[in-house]
Protein backbone atom coordinates (compact mmCIF):
# COMPACT_ATOMS: atom_id res chain seq x y z
CA UNK A 1 0.00 0.00 0.00
CA UNK A 2 1.36 2.96 -0.76
CA UNK A 3 1.62 5.59 2.52
CA UNK A 4 -0.64 8.72 2.69
CA UNK A 5 0.51 11.36 3.68
CA UNK A 6 -0.93 13.70 6.92
CA UNK A 7 0.02 17.05 6.72
CA UNK A 8 -1.61 17.87 10.36
CA UNK A 9 1.74 18.85 12.54
CA UNK A 10 5.49 19.75 9.95
CA UNK A 11 8.12 17.36 11.20
CA UNK A 12 11.62 17.80 9.85
CA UNK A 13 12.97 14.39 8.52
CA UNK A 14 16.78 14.61 8.55
CA UNK A 15 18.00 11.90 5.93
CA UNK A 16 20.85 10.11 6.63
CA UNK A 17 23.02 9.72 2.93
CA UNK A 18 24.11 6.64 1.73
CA UNK A 19 27.93 5.44 1.27
CA UNK A 20 30.52 3.03 1.02
CA UNK A 21 31.96 3.06 4.61
CA UNK A 22 30.29 1.76 7.52
CA UNK A 23 28.02 3.99 10.16
CA UNK A 24 29.67 4.03 13.55
CA UNK A 25 27.05 4.46 16.67
CA UNK A 26 27.99 3.35 19.96
CA UNK A 27 27.09 0.05 21.15
CA UNK A 28 24.20 -0.62 23.98
CA UNK A 29 25.59 -3.58 24.68
CA UNK A 30 29.65 -4.28 26.10
CA UNK A 31 32.11 -5.62 23.25
CA UNK A 32 29.46 -5.51 21.10
CA UNK A 33 30.59 -4.38 17.51
CA UNK A 34 27.98 -5.17 14.79
CA UNK A 35 24.90 -3.08 15.64
CA UNK A 36 22.84 -4.13 12.86
CA UNK A 37 23.32 -5.19 9.23
CA UNK A 38 20.65 -3.48 6.60
CA UNK A 39 19.96 -5.23 3.40
CA UNK A 40 18.71 -2.95 0.45
CA UNK A 41 17.17 -3.33 -3.02
CA UNK A 42 19.63 -2.56 -5.89
CA UNK A 43 17.77 -3.37 -8.99
CA UNK A 44 14.01 -2.11 -10.14
CA UNK A 45 11.50 0.45 -8.48
CA UNK A 46 12.35 0.04 -5.31
CA UNK A 47 16.38 0.95 -5.48
CA UNK A 48 18.07 1.49 -2.36
CA UNK A 49 15.04 0.30 -0.39
CA UNK A 50 15.18 -1.39 2.73
CA UNK A 51 13.90 -5.19 2.41
CA UNK A 52 15.74 -6.40 6.13
CA UNK A 53 17.29 -5.34 8.73
CA UNK A 54 19.07 -7.60 11.20
CA UNK A 55 19.10 -5.36 14.73
CA UNK A 56 21.46 -6.44 17.36
CA UNK A 57 20.93 -3.25 19.19
CA UNK A 58 19.89 -4.86 22.48
CA UNK A 59 21.55 -8.32 22.23
CA UNK A 60 25.11 -9.44 22.86
CA UNK A 61 26.59 -9.92 19.71
CA UNK A 62 30.32 -10.48 21.06
CA UNK A 63 30.14 -14.22 20.83
CA UNK A 64 27.97 -14.38 17.31
CA UNK A 65 29.82 -15.92 13.79
CA UNK A 66 26.85 -16.18 11.52
CA UNK A 67 24.66 -13.08 11.12
CA UNK A 68 21.43 -14.01 8.90
CA UNK A 69 19.46 -10.50 8.12
CA UNK A 70 15.60 -11.31 7.58
CA UNK A 71 14.25 -10.64 4.68
CA UNK A 72 10.73 -9.47 3.55
CA UNK A 73 8.77 -12.75 1.76
CA UNK A 74 7.05 -10.11 -0.09
CA UNK A 75 8.01 -6.25 -1.05
CA UNK A 76 5.91 -4.37 -0.66
CA UNK A 77 3.86 -6.03 1.83
CA UNK A 78 0.91 -5.86 0.76
CA UNK A 79 2.08 -7.09 -2.63
CA UNK A 80 2.21 -10.74 -4.00
CA UNK A 81 5.39 -9.95 -5.35
CA UNK A 82 7.89 -11.79 -4.25
CA UNK A 83 12.04 -10.82 -2.93
CA UNK A 84 13.27 -14.60 -3.86
CA UNK A 85 14.82 -12.89 -7.34
CA UNK A 86 16.12 -10.24 -5.44
CA UNK A 87 18.01 -12.06 -2.89
CA UNK A 88 21.17 -12.64 -5.24
CA UNK A 89 22.30 -9.13 -5.52
CA UNK A 90 20.92 -7.05 -2.16
CA UNK A 91 23.44 -4.00 -1.29
CA UNK A 92 24.31 -4.88 2.79
CA UNK A 93 25.25 -1.85 4.99
CA UNK A 94 26.42 -2.47 8.63
CA UNK A 95 26.50 -0.13 11.98
CA UNK A 96 29.66 -1.01 13.80
CA UNK A 97 30.90 -0.05 16.87
CA UNK A 98 33.92 2.69 16.87
CA UNK A 99 36.81 1.31 15.22
CA UNK A 100 35.75 -1.90 14.48
CA UNK A 101 35.73 -3.17 10.81
CA UNK A 102 34.53 -5.69 8.48
CA UNK A 103 36.65 -6.74 5.45
CA UNK A 104 36.57 -7.05 2.83
CA UNK A 105 33.97 -4.41 2.91
CA UNK A 106 30.46 -4.65 2.07
CA UNK A 107 29.29 -4.23 -1.06
CA UNK A 108 26.73 -5.71 -3.12
CA UNK A 109 26.35 -9.64 -1.98
CA UNK A 110 24.27 -12.58 -2.99
CA UNK A 111 22.23 -13.39 0.51
CA UNK A 112 21.58 -17.44 -0.72
CA UNK A 113 25.04 -18.06 -0.08
CA UNK A 114 27.38 -18.28 2.86
CA UNK A 115 29.59 -15.10 2.61
CA UNK A 116 32.71 -14.98 4.29
CA UNK A 117 34.23 -12.13 6.34
CA UNK A 118 36.40 -11.22 9.00
CA UNK A 119 35.61 -8.86 11.80
CA UNK A 120 37.58 -7.16 13.73
CA UNK A 121 36.60 -5.23 17.22
CA UNK A 122 38.04 -1.88 19.03
CA UNK A 123 40.72 -4.04 20.74
CA UNK A 124 41.97 -5.80 17.35
CA UNK A 125 40.43 -8.99 17.81
CA UNK A 126 39.56 -11.01 14.92
CA UNK A 127 37.16 -13.76 13.98
CA UNK A 128 35.71 -15.03 10.73
CA UNK A 129 31.61 -14.23 10.35
CA UNK A 130 29.33 -15.88 7.57
CA UNK A 131 26.62 -12.99 6.34
CA UNK A 132 23.65 -14.53 4.82
CA UNK A 133 19.69 -13.77 4.25
CA UNK A 134 16.42 -15.69 4.91
CA UNK A 135 13.37 -15.04 3.51
CA UNK A 136 10.86 -14.44 6.61
CA UNK A 137 6.86 -14.41 6.50
CA UNK A 138 5.40 -11.68 8.15
CA UNK A 139 4.10 -11.93 12.24
CA UNK A 140 1.42 -9.13 11.86
CA UNK A 141 -1.60 -10.44 13.03
CA UNK A 142 -4.14 -7.63 12.08
CA UNK A 143 -7.73 -6.85 10.17
CA UNK A 144 -7.66 -4.50 7.22
CA UNK A 145 -11.73 -4.61 7.10
CA UNK A 146 -14.27 -6.45 8.98
CA UNK A 147 -17.94 -5.71 7.89
CA UNK A 148 -21.45 -7.70 8.75
CA UNK A 149 -23.48 -9.04 5.82
CA UNK A 150 -27.32 -9.83 5.61
CA UNK A 151 -26.57 -13.47 4.01
CA UNK A 152 -29.76 -13.09 2.24
CA UNK A 153 -28.95 -10.51 -0.01
CA UNK A 154 -25.51 -9.97 0.49
CA UNK A 155 -25.87 -6.59 1.06
CA UNK A 156 -23.76 -4.58 3.36
CA UNK A 157 -25.18 -4.18 7.49
CA UNK A 158 -22.47 -2.48 9.11
CA UNK A 159 -18.94 -1.68 8.45
CA UNK A 160 -16.86 -2.37 11.33
CA UNK A 161 -14.28 0.33 12.41
CA UNK A 162 -10.64 -1.49 13.15
CA UNK A 163 -8.96 -0.45 15.66
CA UNK A 164 -5.88 -2.58 15.41
CA UNK A 165 -3.42 -0.75 17.99
CA UNK A 166 -5.97 -1.21 20.62
CA UNK A 167 -6.87 -4.66 18.98
CA UNK A 168 -10.92 -3.90 18.87
CA UNK A 169 -12.87 -3.89 16.10
CA UNK A 170 -16.01 -1.38 16.95
CA UNK A 171 -19.67 -1.94 14.96
CA UNK A 172 -21.02 1.52 15.26
CA UNK A 173 -24.64 1.12 15.11
CA UNK A 174 -28.22 0.85 16.66
CA UNK A 175 -29.88 -2.02 14.71
CA UNK A 176 -30.39 -5.71 15.92
CA UNK A 177 -27.55 -7.42 14.60
CA UNK A 178 -28.85 -10.66 14.39
CA UNK A 179 -28.32 -13.22 11.58
CA UNK A 180 -25.39 -11.52 10.13
CA UNK A 181 -22.34 -13.28 8.26
CA UNK A 182 -18.82 -11.39 8.20
CA UNK A 183 -17.17 -10.43 5.26
CA UNK A 184 -13.91 -9.80 6.25
CA UNK A 185 -10.54 -8.84 5.29
CA UNK A 186 -6.83 -10.16 7.27
CA UNK A 187 -3.76 -8.54 7.42
CA UNK A 188 -2.16 -8.88 3.97
CA UNK A 189 -1.13 -12.86 3.23
CA UNK A 190 -2.44 -13.99 6.80
CA UNK A 191 -5.93 -15.28 7.67
CA UNK A 192 -8.60 -15.20 9.90
CA UNK A 193 -9.42 -18.01 12.14
CA UNK A 194 -12.77 -20.26 11.74
CA UNK A 195 -13.53 -17.52 8.68
CA UNK A 196 -15.33 -20.54 6.69
CA UNK A 197 -17.75 -20.74 10.00
CA UNK A 198 -18.10 -16.72 10.34
CA UNK A 199 -18.43 -16.28 6.84
CA UNK A 200 -21.25 -18.51 6.10
CA UNK A 201 -23.21 -19.40 9.23
CA UNK A 202 -25.66 -16.42 10.87
CA UNK A 203 -24.90 -15.67 14.18
CA UNK A 204 -25.88 -12.71 16.44
CA UNK A 205 -23.16 -9.72 16.73
CA UNK A 206 -25.47 -7.98 19.67
CA UNK A 207 -23.46 -8.90 22.66
CA UNK A 208 -19.21 -8.21 22.63
CA UNK A 209 -17.35 -11.19 21.46
CA UNK A 210 -13.89 -11.94 19.64
CA UNK A 211 -12.25 -12.71 16.59
CA UNK A 212 -8.29 -13.50 15.93
CA UNK A 213 -6.90 -12.95 13.36
CA UNK A 214 -3.29 -14.77 12.17
CA UNK A 215 -0.37 -13.56 10.10
CA UNK A 216 1.13 -14.62 7.39
CA UNK A 217 3.62 -17.09 9.30
CA UNK A 218 0.55 -19.16 10.18
CA UNK A 219 1.57 -19.11 14.01
CA UNK A 220 1.04 -15.82 15.53
CA UNK A 221 -2.25 -14.74 16.21
CA UNK A 222 -4.08 -11.67 18.01
CA UNK A 223 -7.29 -11.78 19.43
CA UNK A 224 -9.87 -9.09 18.87
CA UNK A 225 -12.85 -7.59 20.90
CA UNK A 226 -15.74 -7.07 18.95
CA UNK A 227 -17.82 -4.40 20.63
CA UNK A 228 -21.34 -3.72 19.64
CA UNK A 229 -21.80 0.31 20.86
CA UNK A 230 -23.97 3.32 19.65
CA UNK A 231 -21.89 5.93 17.02
CA UNK A 232 -20.56 9.26 18.18
CA UNK A 233 -18.80 11.48 16.08
CA UNK A 234 -15.33 14.07 17.23
CA UNK A 235 -16.36 17.91 16.40
CA UNK A 236 -14.57 18.73 13.29
CA UNK A 237 -13.89 16.34 10.57
CA UNK A 238 -12.10 13.17 9.87
CA UNK A 239 -9.39 11.20 12.90
CA UNK A 240 -6.73 11.45 10.39
CA UNK A 241 -5.09 8.26 11.99
CA UNK A 242 -7.87 6.39 9.76
CA UNK A 243 -6.92 7.83 6.45
CA UNK A 244 -6.29 4.53 4.58
CA UNK A 245 -5.98 3.29 0.40
CA UNK A 246 -9.41 1.42 -0.07
CA UNK A 247 -8.22 -0.12 -3.40
CA UNK A 248 -6.05 1.07 -6.40
CA UNK A 249 -7.44 -1.19 -9.80
CA UNK A 250 -7.19 -1.06 -13.36
CA UNK A 251 -10.40 -0.56 -14.59
CA UNK A 252 -10.03 -1.88 -17.95
CA UNK A 253 -9.30 -5.05 -16.14
CA UNK A 254 -11.47 -4.97 -13.25
CA UNK A 255 -14.65 -3.92 -14.79
CA UNK A 256 -13.97 -3.58 -18.44
CA UNK A 257 -14.02 0.13 -18.81
CA UNK A 258 -12.85 1.54 -22.25
CA UNK A 259 -9.35 1.52 -23.02
CA UNK A 260 -6.92 4.41 -23.32
CA UNK A 261 -7.54 4.10 -27.08
CA UNK A 262 -10.92 5.26 -26.97
CA UNK A 263 -12.16 8.81 -26.08
CA UNK A 264 -14.94 9.05 -22.91
CA UNK A 265 -15.97 11.94 -20.77
CA UNK A 266 -15.08 10.36 -17.33
CA UNK A 267 -17.10 11.07 -13.94
CA UNK A 268 -17.73 9.51 -10.99
CA UNK A 269 -20.96 9.55 -8.00
CA UNK A 270 -21.28 7.56 -4.78
CA UNK A 271 -24.78 6.55 -4.30
CA UNK A 272 -26.53 3.98 -2.13
CA UNK A 273 -23.18 2.53 -1.08
CA UNK A 274 -22.21 1.78 -4.62
CA UNK A 275 -19.35 4.03 -6.80
CA UNK A 276 -21.17 4.96 -10.02
CA UNK A 277 -18.22 5.22 -13.31
CA UNK A 278 -19.74 7.21 -16.10
CA UNK A 279 -17.92 7.60 -19.69
CA UNK A 280 -20.64 9.65 -21.13
CA UNK A 281 -23.47 9.75 -23.56
CA UNK A 282 -21.91 6.62 -25.75
CA UNK A 283 -21.75 4.32 -22.67
CA UNK A 284 -24.23 2.88 -19.93
CA UNK A 285 -22.53 3.96 -16.61
CA UNK A 286 -21.70 0.93 -14.35
CA UNK A 287 -21.33 0.74 -10.64
CA UNK A 288 -18.82 -0.81 -8.51
CA UNK A 289 -18.36 -2.52 -5.14
CA UNK A 290 -16.90 0.84 -3.33
CA UNK A 291 -14.56 -0.61 -1.03
CA UNK A 292 -12.48 -3.00 -3.66
CA UNK A 293 -13.06 -1.39 -7.42
CA UNK A 294 -15.11 -4.55 -8.62
CA UNK A 295 -18.21 -4.49 -11.00
CA UNK A 296 -21.19 -5.41 -9.48
CA UNK A 297 -23.49 -4.25 -12.79
CA UNK A 298 -25.06 -1.54 -15.15
CA UNK A 299 -27.35 1.04 -13.41
CA UNK A 300 -30.67 1.49 -14.44
CA UNK A 301 -30.74 4.68 -16.67
CA UNK A 302 -34.75 4.34 -17.94
CA UNK A 303 -33.57 4.84 -21.75
CA UNK A 304 -31.71 8.06 -21.12
CA UNK A 305 -27.71 8.67 -22.47
CA UNK A 306 -25.96 10.73 -19.20
CA UNK A 307 -22.87 12.73 -20.17
CA UNK A 308 -22.08 13.08 -16.54
CA UNK A 309 -22.99 11.81 -13.03
CA UNK A 310 -22.17 12.85 -9.66
CA UNK A 311 -23.36 12.88 -5.74
CA UNK A 312 -24.59 15.22 -3.32
CA UNK A 313 -23.93 15.24 0.25
CA UNK A 314 -26.97 13.20 1.39
CA UNK A 315 -27.23 10.19 -0.85
CA UNK A 316 -28.48 11.84 -4.20
CA UNK A 317 -26.87 11.08 -7.61
CA UNK A 318 -27.40 13.42 -10.26
CA UNK A 319 -26.84 12.48 -13.70
CA UNK A 320 -26.53 15.00 -16.54
CA UNK A 321 -27.37 15.49 -20.62
CA UNK A 322 -24.31 16.00 -22.73
CA UNK A 323 -25.44 18.60 -25.24
CA UNK A 324 -23.58 20.36 -27.99
CA UNK A 325 -23.23 24.26 -28.95
CA UNK A 326 -26.64 24.40 -30.77
CA UNK A 327 -28.77 22.67 -28.55
CA UNK A 328 -31.52 25.15 -26.63
CA UNK A 329 -31.94 22.76 -23.02
CA UNK A 330 -30.29 20.92 -20.74
CA UNK A 331 -31.34 18.38 -17.90
CA UNK A 332 -30.43 17.11 -14.51
CA UNK A 333 -32.00 13.82 -13.36
CA UNK A 334 -31.75 12.32 -9.86
CA UNK A 335 -31.76 9.46 -8.54
CA UNK A 336 -31.04 7.74 -4.91
CA UNK A 337 -30.36 4.13 -5.99
CA UNK A 338 -28.15 2.27 -8.99
CA UNK A 339 -31.72 0.03 -9.41
CA UNK A 340 -34.32 2.90 -9.98
CA UNK A 341 -34.37 4.85 -13.19
CA UNK A 342 -33.67 8.75 -12.57
CA UNK A 343 -36.44 11.31 -13.19
CA UNK A 344 -36.36 14.64 -14.31
CA UNK A 345 -35.45 16.87 -11.53
CA UNK A 346 -34.51 20.15 -13.17
CA UNK A 347 -33.93 21.56 -16.80
CA UNK A 348 -32.15 24.46 -18.06
CA UNK A 349 -33.42 27.11 -20.91
CA UNK A 350 -29.38 27.33 -22.81
CA UNK A 351 -28.79 30.43 -24.03
CA UNK A 352 -25.15 30.61 -24.24
CA UNK A 353 -23.73 28.61 -27.47
CA UNK A 354 -21.11 26.24 -26.38
CA UNK A 355 -21.59 22.47 -25.41
CA UNK A 356 -22.05 21.56 -21.48
CA UNK A 357 -22.50 18.53 -19.76
CA UNK A 358 -19.23 16.93 -19.69
CA UNK A 359 -18.98 17.79 -16.03
CA UNK A 360 -21.41 18.89 -13.52
CA UNK A 361 -20.34 19.45 -9.58
CA UNK A 362 -23.08 19.91 -6.59
CA UNK A 363 -21.97 21.31 -2.90
CA UNK A 364 -24.70 20.31 -0.60
CA UNK A 365 -28.08 18.78 -0.45
CA UNK A 366 -30.43 19.05 -3.72
CA UNK A 367 -33.35 18.88 -0.70
CA UNK A 368 -32.26 20.98 0.95
CA UNK A 369 -29.86 23.75 -0.10
CA UNK A 370 -27.28 23.32 -2.00
CA UNK A 371 -24.71 24.90 -5.14
CA UNK A 372 -24.56 23.17 -8.45
CA UNK A 373 -21.81 23.91 -11.24
CA UNK A 374 -21.87 23.35 -14.97
CA UNK A 375 -18.73 24.47 -16.97
CA UNK A 376 -19.78 25.55 -20.81
CA UNK A 377 -17.22 23.76 -22.67
CA UNK A 378 -15.16 25.52 -25.03
CA UNK A 379 -15.28 24.04 -29.17
CA UNK A 380 -11.87 23.02 -30.77
CA UNK A 381 -10.84 25.45 -33.96
CA UNK A 382 -13.90 27.66 -33.13
CA UNK A 383 -13.85 29.06 -29.61
CA UNK A 384 -12.09 28.76 -25.60
CA UNK A 385 -15.06 29.19 -23.40
CA UNK A 386 -14.81 31.40 -19.82
CA UNK A 387 -18.44 30.61 -18.54
CA UNK A 388 -20.68 28.41 -16.54
CA UNK A 389 -23.60 27.76 -15.08
CA UNK A 390 -24.64 27.85 -11.38
CA UNK A 391 -27.60 26.72 -9.95
CA UNK A 392 -28.47 27.47 -6.62
CA UNK A 393 -30.80 25.70 -4.54
CA UNK A 394 -32.58 26.47 -1.26
CA UNK A 395 -35.27 24.32 0.42
CA UNK A 396 -35.20 21.82 -1.79
CA UNK A 397 -36.03 24.07 -4.75
CA UNK A 398 -34.06 25.80 -7.67
CA UNK A 399 -34.21 29.53 -6.60
CA UNK A 400 -31.35 30.75 -9.23
CA UNK A 401 -29.69 30.13 -12.41
CA UNK A 402 -26.58 32.17 -12.83
CA UNK A 403 -23.81 32.67 -16.12
CA UNK A 404 -20.77 33.90 -14.70
CA UNK A 405 -18.15 34.79 -16.74
CA UNK A 406 -14.84 34.35 -15.86
CA UNK A 407 -13.01 35.35 -18.80
CA UNK A 408 -14.37 38.73 -18.89
CA UNK A 409 -14.20 39.30 -15.26
CA UNK A 410 -10.94 37.50 -13.99
CA UNK A 411 -9.40 36.89 -17.48
CA UNK A 412 -9.78 32.98 -17.11
CA UNK A 413 -10.33 30.56 -19.89
CA UNK A 414 -10.42 26.98 -21.15
CA UNK A 415 -10.90 24.76 -24.09
CA UNK A 416 -13.39 21.79 -24.87
CA UNK A 417 -13.72 18.60 -22.54
CA UNK A 418 -12.16 16.71 -21.38
CA UNK A 419 -8.60 17.46 -21.44
CA UNK A 420 -8.41 21.53 -21.79
CA UNK A 421 -12.00 22.52 -19.80
CA UNK A 422 -11.47 23.84 -16.38
CA UNK A 423 -12.40 22.75 -12.95
CA UNK A 424 -14.64 24.55 -11.02
CA UNK A 425 -16.31 23.80 -7.56
CA UNK A 426 -18.39 26.32 -5.19
CA UNK A 427 -16.07 26.77 -1.48
CA UNK A 428 -19.40 25.90 0.12
CA UNK A 429 -22.99 24.66 -0.65
CA UNK A 430 -24.48 28.31 0.05
CA UNK A 431 -22.19 29.58 -2.87
CA UNK A 432 -21.41 32.66 -1.08
CA UNK A 433 -17.89 32.83 -0.96
CA UNK A 434 -16.77 31.73 -4.45
CA UNK A 435 -15.15 29.21 -6.32
CA UNK A 436 -12.33 27.33 -6.86
CA UNK A 437 -10.60 27.12 -10.29
CA UNK A 438 -8.18 24.64 -11.67
CA UNK A 439 -6.92 23.95 -15.33
CA UNK A 440 -4.52 22.44 -17.13
CA UNK A 441 -3.57 25.86 -18.53
CA UNK A 442 -1.75 27.53 -16.05
CA UNK A 443 -0.63 24.03 -14.05
CA UNK A 444 -2.37 25.38 -10.63
CA UNK A 445 -5.44 26.53 -8.82
CA UNK A 446 -6.91 29.87 -8.25
CA UNK A 447 -9.62 30.80 -5.39
CA UNK A 448 -11.80 33.17 -7.29
CA UNK A 449 -13.50 35.52 -4.69
CA UNK A 450 -17.57 36.46 -5.67
CA UNK A 451 -16.31 39.83 -7.00
CA UNK A 452 -14.10 37.46 -9.54
CA UNK A 453 -10.93 38.94 -7.77
CA UNK A 454 -8.13 36.09 -7.98
CA UNK A 455 -6.42 34.98 -4.95
CA UNK A 456 -2.69 34.10 -5.63
CA UNK A 457 -1.63 30.89 -7.99
CA UNK A 458 -1.42 28.04 -6.13
CA UNK A 459 0.45 25.61 -7.74
CA UNK A 460 3.76 22.90 -7.23
CA UNK A 461 6.86 23.94 -4.83
CA UNK A 462 8.81 22.44 -8.25
CA UNK A 463 8.16 22.62 -11.80
CA UNK A 464 4.99 21.27 -12.17
CA UNK A 465 5.49 18.80 -15.68
CA UNK A 466 3.55 19.54 -18.33
CA UNK A 467 2.56 15.79 -18.78
CA UNK A 468 -0.04 16.08 -15.79
CA UNK A 469 -3.28 17.87 -15.62
CA UNK A 470 -4.41 19.68 -12.32
CA UNK A 471 -8.33 19.83 -13.50
CA UNK A 472 -10.19 17.69 -11.54
CA UNK A 473 -11.93 19.23 -7.99
CA UNK A 474 -14.54 18.34 -6.18
CA UNK A 475 -16.02 19.97 -2.63
CA UNK A 476 -17.82 18.66 -0.26
CA UNK A 477 -19.02 19.11 3.88
CA UNK A 478 -18.17 16.54 5.80
CA UNK A 479 -18.79 16.59 10.09
CA UNK A 480 -18.69 20.39 9.84
CA UNK A 481 -15.79 20.34 7.45
CA UNK A 482 -15.38 21.87 3.85
CA UNK A 483 -13.48 20.05 2.13
CA UNK A 484 -12.20 19.97 -1.46
CA UNK A 485 -10.28 17.31 -3.39
CA UNK A 486 -7.69 18.02 -6.19
CA UNK A 487 -6.86 15.17 -8.60
CA UNK A 488 -3.93 15.56 -10.75
CA UNK A 489 -4.04 12.81 -13.62
CA UNK A 490 -1.96 12.27 -16.27
CA UNK A 491 -1.53 13.89 -19.79
CA UNK A 492 1.10 11.97 -20.93
CA UNK A 493 1.50 8.79 -18.93
CA UNK A 494 4.89 7.26 -20.63
CA UNK A 495 6.95 10.22 -19.08
CA UNK A 496 8.63 10.88 -16.32
CA UNK A 497 8.02 10.94 -13.22
CA UNK A 498 5.25 8.28 -13.29
CA UNK A 499 2.82 9.95 -10.76
CA UNK A 500 -0.39 11.19 -10.58
CA UNK A 501 -1.45 12.92 -7.23
CA UNK A 502 -4.70 13.63 -5.08
CA UNK A 503 -4.23 16.20 -2.63
CA UNK A 504 -7.60 17.28 0.11
CA UNK A 505 -8.01 20.77 1.42
CA UNK A 506 -9.81 22.37 4.24
CA UNK A 507 -11.51 24.97 2.09
CA UNK A 508 -13.19 26.56 5.67
CA UNK A 509 -11.28 29.71 5.30
CA UNK A 510 -10.42 29.40 1.19
CA UNK A 511 -7.61 32.02 1.96
CA UNK A 512 -5.85 29.56 4.02
CA UNK A 513 -5.69 27.52 0.42
CA UNK A 514 -2.37 29.19 -0.57
CA UNK A 515 1.15 28.37 -1.51
CA UNK A 516 1.90 25.23 -2.88
CA UNK A 517 -0.10 22.12 -3.40
CA UNK A 518 2.29 20.16 -0.73
CA UNK A 519 2.81 22.27 1.78
CA UNK A 520 -0.56 24.93 1.73
CA UNK A 521 -1.61 25.31 5.11
CA UNK A 522 -4.94 23.77 4.37
CA UNK A 523 -3.82 20.74 3.14
CA UNK A 524 -4.83 17.83 5.30
CA UNK A 525 -3.86 14.53 3.36
CA UNK A 526 -2.36 13.65 0.26
CA UNK A 527 -1.13 10.65 -1.97
CA UNK A 528 1.72 11.97 -4.16
CA UNK A 529 2.59 8.89 -6.17
CA UNK A 530 -0.82 7.28 -7.28
CA UNK A 531 -0.40 3.83 -8.99
CA UNK A 532 -1.89 3.60 -12.77
CA UNK A 533 -1.94 0.73 -15.09
CA UNK A 534 -0.99 2.16 -19.17
CA UNK A 535 2.22 3.66 -19.28
CA UNK A 536 1.51 3.71 -22.68
CA UNK A 537 1.11 7.21 -24.98
CA UNK A 538 -0.37 7.34 -28.04
CA UNK A 539 -0.25 10.16 -30.48
CA UNK A 540 -4.17 11.44 -30.10
CA UNK A 541 -4.35 11.64 -26.35
CA UNK A 542 -5.78 14.84 -26.50
CA UNK A 543 -8.99 12.97 -26.92
CA UNK A 544 -8.67 10.57 -24.04
CA UNK A 545 -7.22 12.13 -20.64
CA UNK A 546 -9.98 12.12 -19.13
CA UNK A 547 -10.35 12.05 -15.35
CA UNK A 548 -12.36 12.94 -12.20
CA UNK A 549 -12.60 12.54 -8.29
CA UNK A 550 -15.51 12.74 -6.53
CA UNK A 551 -16.13 13.11 -1.98
CA UNK A 552 -18.67 11.27 -0.34
CA UNK A 553 -19.97 10.04 2.73
CA UNK A 554 -21.52 6.59 4.24
CA UNK A 555 -25.31 6.67 4.76
CA UNK A 556 -24.45 6.97 8.35
CA UNK A 557 -22.22 9.70 7.96
CA UNK A 558 -19.58 8.32 9.87
CA UNK A 559 -17.40 7.80 6.72
CA UNK A 560 -15.61 9.68 4.62
CA UNK A 561 -14.80 8.81 1.06
CA UNK A 562 -12.42 10.02 -2.02
CA UNK A 563 -12.55 8.26 -5.34
CA UNK A 564 -9.89 9.15 -8.62
CA UNK A 565 -10.44 7.54 -11.95
CA UNK A 566 -7.75 8.72 -14.47
CA UNK A 567 -9.14 7.14 -18.61
CA UNK A 568 -5.82 7.55 -20.03
CA UNK A 569 -3.36 6.63 -17.35
CA UNK A 570 -5.38 3.45 -16.13
CA UNK A 571 -6.69 3.58 -13.00
CA UNK A 572 -9.41 3.60 -10.59
CA UNK A 573 -8.45 4.55 -6.53
CA UNK A 574 -9.96 5.05 -3.21
CA UNK A 575 -9.44 6.43 -0.20
CA UNK A 576 -11.28 6.28 2.84
CA UNK A 577 -11.21 7.89 6.67
CA UNK A 578 -13.90 8.44 9.85
CA UNK A 579 -15.16 10.81 12.36
CA UNK A 580 -15.66 7.88 14.81
CA UNK A 581 -15.29 9.28 18.76
CA UNK A 582 -13.17 6.37 20.12
CA UNK A 583 -13.65 5.06 23.87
Amino acid sequence: MKKIYYILIVTVLALLSSCQKPEFVEPTVERQGITSLTAYFTQGKYVEKEMGKLDLSNVDASEMTRYEIPIMFYYPEESDAVTTLHMSRVRVRAELAPNCKIEPPLTILDLNLENQFVFTNAQGESKDIVITGKRVKFQTAQFLSFNLINPVDSSLVVEGFVDNEEKTIYLFTIDDLDGLVVEAEPWYHGSIKDYDVLSTVPASWNNDTTVVAVAHDGKTEQEFKVLKRNPSKIRYGFNVSTVKELFNVDPCVTFGAPNYMIPVYSSLAFVDGNLVVCHGPDYTPVYVDSRNGSKKGEIVTGGKAFGAVTNDEAGNMLLCTHVDEYATSWEIYRTSSVSEAPVLWHTHNKSVGLPMGAKIRVCGNIDADATIIVNFEGVDGVTVSGQFLQITVQNGAVVKEEVHDLYNNSGLSWGSSPINAAGIVPTNAAGDNGWFYAAYSIDGMYWVRKDYKLGKLIGSNEEYPSHVNPNCLDSKMFNNANYMALFVSHHFPAWEPQNIDLWLYDIGDPATVSGEYQTSPAIVAYDSWVDYYNKTNNAKNETMSSSDVVIAQSKDGLRLYVYCYDHYAGVLCGYTADCVKRE
